[in-house]
């Protein structure tokens, strides 16, 4: 390998005091993992996002905004402090934070670190009083990211001095292969009574959480999925699993434990669904209660039982059904079946209504005469730009101050702009960012959700969108499918074509997922794509292979990768050569053959060489040129001279890969910008990212990011001066979650701007100096 120079680093403060970025997102997305209404102040709610962390709204749903700043941002529950606004409690895969500053900041509690905290409630008689369960919901792929086994004893943390201290407190000795906890429930008679219901059982406590007694359960069950009192704390309902995650419902009075069975209400029968989290309206009678529950991941709709108790005896229930498919609501760009995570009553001193969720959405459910009106609650529709699908139109959306989603990929041309989706597909605006649908990712069944890369080719004359589009969720794509659309109206009347891979491997290209797509800048027609251990594909005119395609003609698609560069399984990053048409750059990121790789075509014929010794799944290339001088930026885990393990460092070369130079490490960046949160997590957080680097003019960007705790340290912008320094800054801002995926230079309207996807946060833009 080539021997790497070390040169200075020069450090500047961060050179801007105001906001830079702007959010150009549809709102919501990602999963929705609980909206908790705060029982002191009507109209304020906070949103558990399993992404970015918690969001605030003020005005009942209008509008959202992020809050605080946690220690690691995938997020499980949220409780109150009832008569106290300013404290707040948050439980997270990696442990139990505290905040008595209304969410503005927040303690991580050491005792808990690395313990996922599924679960909390404060006692409604006694704000000392906290508990908080030990569990993940329903991630259980996550549960042992810290170390924390699904197997062992049931375990609470307990708080007698409103979340200072907390001591670990079994409630079940045995050991269980699931212990996790769904939900605590506090008596609101009764100061010293507390309920857990968890995958080991249900679980009572008569001394307010100190000793516990499990509560037999119901015959020929398998898992607790939740548990809820009615206000006067004489009737338990839960739900229980008898396969897998679906079950039943079950009700049975405190006093003598006797489950019934309340699934066949006299209107409808409740199948056997994956119940979860049932829940009593706070408003309910001592003789008549209004129930309802969440489905983990079901989309039979929302529904509310009614039931009437003669003492400890059952004498009527009904069940209706409240909220079903997409029909008679505005849906939001999110358009998809009601998927009810989780479903709340509003607190007594609240106007009632309930809130729930698709999935990736919210929404509130108000009572009109004997019908639920079901108000979109996450994003504003723009009736001037309608997509057209399956015969009907439907707007485009801005959001209503959310961006949970997870971006792979974002590219523009003037005022259209599309974000490559995790789950939710090919998004797309036709006004810059505005507002956005991705009505045409449902082309096919299953739609079009996995968008792992984007570019735009023939700039210069008609543009060609091309994409990489999968079925796929939770970063499964299904395979490699290559497709393109012609920008001719810039508008939705503009429509997606298959031209290549897929199971067909249609063109001549392989199945293997797209990781990347990269339009040479010399010759706007060439279109680079990576194949998931297939190789590197060149289609050397696209829009002849496009017109090809739509008139059904074949079309040949061409490898370009061989000897050294053959057998590379994955690539992150392609970097045509900026000058060049005939040499590409590429970047192994998994197996033996990690690395930047150079390759060069004479007289048709490519050959490869390995610039540099780079690694991780992550890790970039970006080739650019400036006033005539190429340059070469590697961002990941380096094994040559002045790598740092499996921390990220930037390199860069001004001889197109002869020689090396390492420009940014953590050191730099723990110079220029000091985080709060930082020391308490310093051991387990790693100094990476997921791509995002950038080159333009004498200027880099690269973000150092920690996906494990979901956590960015910063963005940093260097300026590469003439004696061959690198200065850098803090360009980090109110970008809140610096997670970036991609970034690209854009113009609109004649100004420059950058653009970046995240791995959590969506798309956002900053405008260039």
């Amino acid at each position: 390998m080539k021997k790497i120079l070390l040169y200075l680093i020069v450090f500047t403060s961060n050179f801007s005091g105001f906001s830079q970025w702007q959010s150009i997102n549809p709102g919501a997305g990602g999963q929705v993992q609980d909206i908790v209404c705060d029982p002191n102040t009507p109209g304020r709610l906070i949103l558990v996002s399993d992404m970015e962390g918690i969001y605030e709204t003020l005005d009942d749903g209008e509008s959202w905004h992020i809050m605080g700043d946690l220690h690691q941002n995938r997020v499980f529950s949220v409780a109150y402090s009832k008569g106290d606004t300013s404290k707040l409690f948050v439980g997270t895969l990696y442990g139990l934070e505290v905040s008595s500053d209304s969410g503005k900041t927040f303690k991580l509690i050491e005792q808990t670190k690395r313990t996922s905290i599924a679960t909390l409630a404060v006692n409604p008689h006694n704000n000392n009083i906290v508990i908080a369960g030990v569990g993940w919901r329903d991630d259980y792929e996550f549960s042992d990211t810290f170390g924390l086994k699904q197997s062992g004893k049931g375990e609470i943390y307990r708080s007698t001095d409103e979340g200072n201290t907390w001591n670990l407190v079994y409630f079940d000795t045995d050991i269980s292969e699931d212990r996790n906890v769904v939900n605590i429930e506090f008596d609101k008679t009764d100061s010293n009574v507390v309920y857990v219901g968890s995958s080991m059982g249900i679980y009572k406590s008569s001394d307010a959480g100190q000793t516990w007694e499990k509560i037999k359960s119901p015959s020929s069950t398998e898992k607790n999925r939740g548990v809820a009192l009615s206000p006067d704390g004489k009737i338990l309902y839960a739900a229980y699993s008898t396969n897998g995650n679906k079950g039943y419902l079950y009700a049975s009075s405190t006093s003598t434990i006797n489950w019934i069975e309340v699934s066949f209400g006299n209107n409808e029968f409740l199948g056997n669904y994956d119940f979860w989290h049932p829940e009593v309206d706070p408003r309910s009678k001592t003789d008549s209660h209004k129930v309802t529950f969440g489905l983990q991941s079901g989309r039979e709709g929302v529904f509310e039982g009614t039931f009437e108790w003669h003492g400890d005896m059952l004498s009527h229930y009904s069940w209706s059904t409240i909220w079903v498919g997409t029909k008679g609501f505005d849906t939001g760009w999110d358009f998809a079946p009601t998927n009810p995570r989780f479903v709340h009553y509003t607190p007594l001193n609240w106007e009632r209504a309930l809130w729930s969720t698709t999935n990736q959405t919210i929404f509130q459910g108000l009572l009109d005469g004997d019908t639920y009106q079901w108000k979109n609650k996450y994003c504003i529709p723009n009736e001037s730009i309608k997509v057209s699908q399956w015969g009907m139109e439907f707007p485009t959306y801005a959001s209503r101050g959310t961006e949970s989603t997870y971006t792979y990929d974002i590219a523009v041309h003037n005022n259209y702009v599309v974000q490559g989706m995790g789950d939710n597909g090919a998004v797309e605006s036709w006004d810059g960012g505005k507002t956005w649908s991705n009505m045409q990712h449902r082309l096919t069944i299953p739609p079009i959700s996995d968008v792992q890369a984007v570019d735009i080719a023939n700039r210069s004359n008609t543009p060609i969108v091309v994409a990489q589009m999968t079925s796929g969720y939770g970063g499964g794509a299904l395979n490699g499918n290559l497709y393109a659309k012609r920008l001719v109206n810039n508008s939705p009347k503009d429509q997606w074509v298959f031209i290549g891979g897929g199971w067909q491997q249609k063109g001549g290209l392989p199945s293997g997922v797209f990781r990347d797509i990269a339009v040479s800048p010399v010759n706007d027609k060439r279109v680079f794509v990576y194949s998931t251990d297939n190789g590197l594909y060149m289609i050397d005119d696209i829009e002849q292979t496009l017109k090809n395609t739509e008139e059904g003609k074949e079309t040949t698609c061409v490898k370009i990768s061989n000897g050294i560069a053959d057998g590379i399984y994955a690539v992150k990053k392609i970097a045509p050569h900026p000058t060049n048409q005939n040499i590409v750059f590429i970047n192994g990121t998994r197996g033996d053959k990690e690395g930047v790789f150079r390759g060069e075509a004479t007289n048709g014929k490519w050959q490869w060489t390995k610039v540099y010794d780079g690694a991780n799944w992550d890790s970039e290339i970006v080739a650019w040129e400036n006033k005539g001088k190429v340059y070469l930026f590697f961002s990941g885990a380096s094994k040559e001279k002045g790598g740092d393990g499996s921390n990220f460092v930037g390199a860069l070369s001004l001889d197109e890969g002869k020689t090396w130079k390492t420009v940014i490490t953590k050191e730099t960046a723990k110079k220029l910008r000091a985080n709060s949160w930082y020391d308490a997590i310093a051991d387990d957080f790693r100094f990476m990212n997921k791509g995002g680097a950038l080159g333009y003019k004498n200027e880099i960007i690269m973000s150092f990011y920690d996906h494990t705790m979901q956590k960015a340290y910063g963005v940093f912008k260097g300026t590469i001066q003439k004696n061959g320094t690198v200065t850098w800054q803090d360009w980090t801002d109110n970008l809140h979650f610096g997670g970036l995926t991609s970034t690209v230079i854009a113009n609109q309207n004649g100004v420059p701007y950058v653009f970046v996807s995240t791995a959590g946060a969506g798309a956002w833009k900053r405008q260039l100096d």
